[in-house]
């Protein structure tokens, strides 16, 4: 579905899991044109036979969630999320479920397992298919391009590095993003993405020196291979790199200023 969501990505894809029962994942469009699609297609599979039960979030970012509201009016069902999900959507969308991790979802062959993934959201959850090992990956990775881990909107460096090696763990056959098509080569994916976060680290590192500097100051020698159009977006991460830097005990933090330890 079309949604607001940040380049390169223009769409955000919604997930329909389960079959007799179903529920329907990230119903994530404000538009109009794209909710009446969405509303056109989960009429034909009701007409077929399936039951729409729920809808299920995987983190509270707008263009995962603009459609929630809407067609969960429209069936007469509830909302499911991560409790940190549901706390920052109040007043939004109200979630009436509460998912953690571990927590089965009854859709499909044998079922989908909640894995609470935080890093790129506070309550990001992904959903393991049991039957094929196939994860719904939500914002974790990204068929092109990577993601964008924000401090100011609950995004945590250490936090996200770490579901990332619990998705590496589960040596699945296939990511299934919220932007892109599917992953074939989820392993690959994973360890791109790692390896891509430490290298980005040693380049803010690198940045670093005994003068203070400000986020703004560092964004061009950490990010030499991004067009400065886009260094509003990279100062997003750079500062998660930052704070983790902070945390590991190699940088310092002066107001808004940092340094080398």
């Amino acid at each position: 579905m079309r949604t607001p969501t940040l380049p390169p990505a223009t769409h955000t894809n919604v997930y329909i899991i389960g079959q007799g029962s179903v529920a329907i994942v990230d119903a994530a469009s404000p538009y109009d044109d794209e909710r009446a699609a969405l509303d056109e297609a989960v009429d034909a599979l009701v007409a077929a036979g399936e039951r729409v039960v729920e809808l299920v979030l995987t983190h509270h970012h707008v263009d995962h969630v603009s459609g929630a509201t809407h067609l969960a009016r429209r069936l007469g069902v509830g909302v499911a999320a991560h409790r940190e999900t549901a706390a920052r959507l109040k007043g939004r969308v109200d979630v009436t479920r509460l998912y953690d991790d571990g927590e089965r979802l009854e859709y499909g062959p044998r079922g989908f397992r909640a894995l609470f993934t935080p890093g790129h959201a506070p309550g990001h959850l992904c959903f393991v298919d049991e039957a094929s090992n196939a994860v719904i990956a939500g914002d974790m990775v990204a068929s092109t391009g990577t993601i964008i881990v924000e401090p100011d909107d609950g995004g945590d460096m250490v936090q996200y590095l770490a579901s990332l090696a619990l998705l590496r763990a589960l040596d699945a056959r296939w990511l299934l993003p919220a932007h892109g098509p599917p992953i074939a080569d989820a392993n690959g994916k994973l360890d791109f993405y790692v390896e891509h976060r430490l290298k980005r680290e040693a380049r803010v590192f690198a940045a670093l020196s005994h003068e203070p500097r400000t986020v703004e100051e560092l964004v061009p020698p950490a990010y030499p291979d991004v067009s400065p159009a886009l260094y509003p977006l990279a100062a997003r991460s750079l500062l998660a790199h930052l704070i983790k830097l902070e945390r590991d005990g190699r940088a310092l933090r002066d107001h808004d200023r940092w340094r080398l330890s």
